[in-house]
């Protein structure tokens, strides 16, 4: 008999991005599988539905803090799982963590996997807000880690924080690092050299890009110059989202080429000669990075947690002091002033994913996860 697994995830696109490719790994084992999570657009339901995978509505606002809608999502997400009486449980960003958590602690008891995909600026902030959140959302980590739970880190550093935290429970933590890439669609191409850099990612202050604009300003009155693409998602539903207002007013005064949400990004990516990602807060491991580097681009990033994950200074890219646009500028500068250093990054980075972030790594270490809560 086939067994049913559930993914509780905060929003649909985020699903679509970044878990299809695993959801849909799973399904051609022989899993029923369900997904639930706040559908804001219907294309990617239907699209789903069409696919085999099951779907479910899940009003979440990921910003909100309305004790009676959290309560009201929660005891919608408590009939979901329920009524489907899964055998496994995935969930997946903080809302869906601990709400699911809570609810199977008390309610369901079933075998549950937490996946932790950055702690982002609730555990990177030093501002009074964040801190008491953090505490907060500490709190009830440590109340839903139990026998029958696992949490998944993309990243080392933040599996070492929950064992510091004593979040993480008698070997209940494992580092899976990143999405996982199909090597096969991002592949190696040749460089452009156009004096050309990518800014892929969602369109939040704490991505950096606001930084990347200064660091091109300063490159600039140095006479180095060159094209800054930008692509991305506005994801008004987080209180640091940009505004496309703020994005147009940039591509009008010729700060940024602006190109939307692409969909194609192994050509978007082969198009640059870099792809930068100046991030102040933690990361799990951004997806964007093992594309850019299994495409053999050099990569520009910061020295945070995730981005060390990927990015080896000096190896495969260089490593910029987060939020500090003339560290970001030099960075830059050096792989612009030089194609052979650019090249050789390239290749070191495809080398990198190759041995450490394809998609048949993360399927094998999340299938041997899965199995070993099944059979406990």
């Amino acid at each position: 008999m086939n067994k049913t697994l559930i993914f509780v995830i905060n929003v649909d696109w985020y699903f679509r991005l970044h878990w299809l490719e695993r959801a849909n790994h799973f399904k051609s084992l022989g899993y029923n599988v369900h997904i639930i999570t706040n559908f804001l657009d219907s294309s990617i339901e239907n699209e789903l539905i069409s696919m085999g995978f099951t779907c479910h509505q899940f009003s979440v606002k990921r910003k909100s803090l309305n004790l009676f809608r959290e309560l009201v999502s929660i005891w919608h997400l408590k009939y979901l799982l329920k009524m489907i009486n899964p055998d496994l449980i995935h969930c997946v960003t903080i809302k869906p963590n601990i709400y699911t958590g809570l609810i199977n602690r008390f309610f369901i008891k079933k075998p549950i996997i937490y996946s932790i995909t950055g702690l982002g600026a609730v555990f990177s902030s030093s501002s009074l807000k964040f801190v008491i959140i953090k505490r907060i959302i500490t709190l009830f980590y440590k109340n839903i880690s139990v026998h029958y739970s696992r949490f998944i880190f993309e990243n080392s550093e933040d599996c070492s924080l929950f064992q510091d935290l004593a979040i993480i429970k008698n070997g209940n933590g494992i580092v899976i690092k990143g999405a996982g890439i199909d090597l096969n669609r991002f592949t190696s191409s040749p460089l452009p050299c156009d004096q050309s850099i990518l800014f892929a990612a969602r369109l939040l202050k704490e991505k950096g890009l606001q930084c990347l604009i200064e660091a091109k300003t300063i490159l600039v009155k140095r006479g180095c110059e060159f094209t800054l693409n930008v692509a991305g998602i506005i994801d008004n539903d987080v209180s640091s989202a940009i505004s496309i207002r703020q994005i147009e007013i940039w591509a009008k005064n010729g700060d940024i080429n602006w190109l939307g949400n692409v969909k194609d990004m192994p050509s978007l990516i082969k198009k640059n000669d870099i792809v930068c990602l100046p991030t102040t807060y933690g990361e799990g491991v951004p997806r964007i990075l093992i594309e850019a580097a299994s495409c053999q681009r050099a990569i520009v990033t910061t020295d945070v947690a995730g981005c060390r994950e990927i990015v080896s200074h000096g190896f495969n890219g260089l490593l910029a002091i987060p939020a500090d646009a003339i560290s970001l500028a030099n960075c830059l500068q050096e792989l612009l002033d030089n194609k052979d250093k650019l090249r050789k990054f390239g290749i070191n980075g495809r080398k990198k994913v190759e041995t450490e972030f394809s998609q048949e790594m993360v399927f094998e270490k999340t299938l041997q996860v899965y199995d070993e809560l099944l059979l406990s």
